[in-house]
């Protein structure tokens, strides 16, 4: 990472700007909230939920309660704000599109022209790799617009982000983001081995396209303190490909699992099929869907040249490190037993 003296990239300084975060209740939010803070900046942590006001004001930032469909509320949130991260999202593989349009694209769009009627000056739009689709075979290059797949998530996050890229937002594309915090591959992964209901599809080698919360963190405040980096799109995960085996096997370890279960694909998918039918008629998710399923089979990993070459992103936390801080994390929490 490119970083002296609390400079981030090659334009603004953090030191003393008010920065605000939408969805700051959430996993990456509070990262960003307390590295804001640690840096100096003046964090204002905005969320829909007045419970999440006691976690956001632990990481150092003022809390303010508002809903990023009321685009009104945002606009008086943003007032003197001198940039704006923007993470709210559904995050999931289930639900209705309409209700992932709602937040992720009309969401998005109330965000966008409060920033602009605040007079925000930046702007980073925290997406994701689904936006490219969750049967991702690795034919496109970094630059290449997202494709439409069905799935929800994917297809809002891909259009929200045309929006963002549109209004001269700097769009950030996680990977598999893992660590202290993390639910969908941190914590829901040893609740389901300890369950002993997690199986992975195949032989379990498909591969993850990880990347250790601390760097994303690094890589959207590059985004946001680069004066290049508006109107561009960054894909952010730490170019070491990993096993789904491999990357699910090490939290088995840490139970004293000798291994992750594998079983046939068709089999799972199957599995999958059958929970979602039992999902719809209670009303509730399922504990496993085909959507879940597709995202962690991919045999492919995606480009991400241009954060290293624009920005100057160097992910400093490697897989074997990121593994033992979320270990030492996890058996802090009490989660492995």
């Amino acid at each position: 990472m490119r970083k002296v003296g609390g400079v981030y990239g090659c334009g603004m300084q953090l030191g003393g700007q008010t920065i605000a975060v939408t969805g700051a209740g959430g996993f990456i939010g509070q990262a960003l909230c307390a590295r804001l803070a640690a840096e100096g900046a003046l964090p204002v942590g905005i969320d829909r939920r007045d419970d999440a006001r006691a976690q956001v004001e632990a990481t150092g930032a003022r809390f303010v309660r508002a809903d990023v469909l009321d685009s009104g509320a945002i606009a008086d949130a943003l007032q003197d704000c001198d940039g704006l991260i923007h993470t709210a999202a559904i995050v999931g593989d289930w639900g209705s599109m309409e209700q992932f349009i709602e937040v992720n694209v009309r969401g998005s769009c109330s965000v966008f022209d409060a920033a602009e009627a605040a007079g925000v000056g930046r702007l980073v739009h925290l997406s994701s790799v689904a936006s490219w689709g969750y049967e991702f075979t690795g034919d496109l290059e970094e630059d290449a617009s997202p494709r439409a797949s069905g799935a929800p998530y994917a297809d809002t996050k891909a259009a929200s982000d045309y929006l963002a890229l549109r209004r001269g937002a700097a769009v950030v594309r996680p990977g598999d983001v893992y660590g202290p915090g993390s639910v969908p591959w941190t914590i829901r992964p040893i609740e389901a081995l300890r369950a002993g209901t997690f199986a992975l599809p195949g032989k379990g080698d498909a591969l993850m396209t990880l990347v250790y919360i601390d760097d994303l963190v690094d890589c959207i405040l590059l985004a946001l303190t680069t004066d290049t980096a508006a109107g561009q799109a960054y894909t952010a995960w730490d170019g070491e490909p990993i096993t789904t085996g491999e990357f699910f096997g090490r939290y088995a370890r840490m139970l004293g699992q000798k291994k992750v279960r594998t079983a046939p694909a068709p089999l799972i998918e199957g599995f999958a099929f059958a929970a979602e039918i039992v999902a719809k008629l209670r009303g509730t998710a399922p504990t496993v869907s085909r959507q879940a399923i597709q995202y962690v089979s991919r045999q492919a990993v995606y480009p991400n040249a241009r954060a290293r070459e624009q920005l100057g992103w160097n992910p400093a936390v490697d897989f074997d490190e990121g593994m033992r801080r979320t270990e030492q994390w996890l058996r802090a929490e009490g989660l492995l037993g």
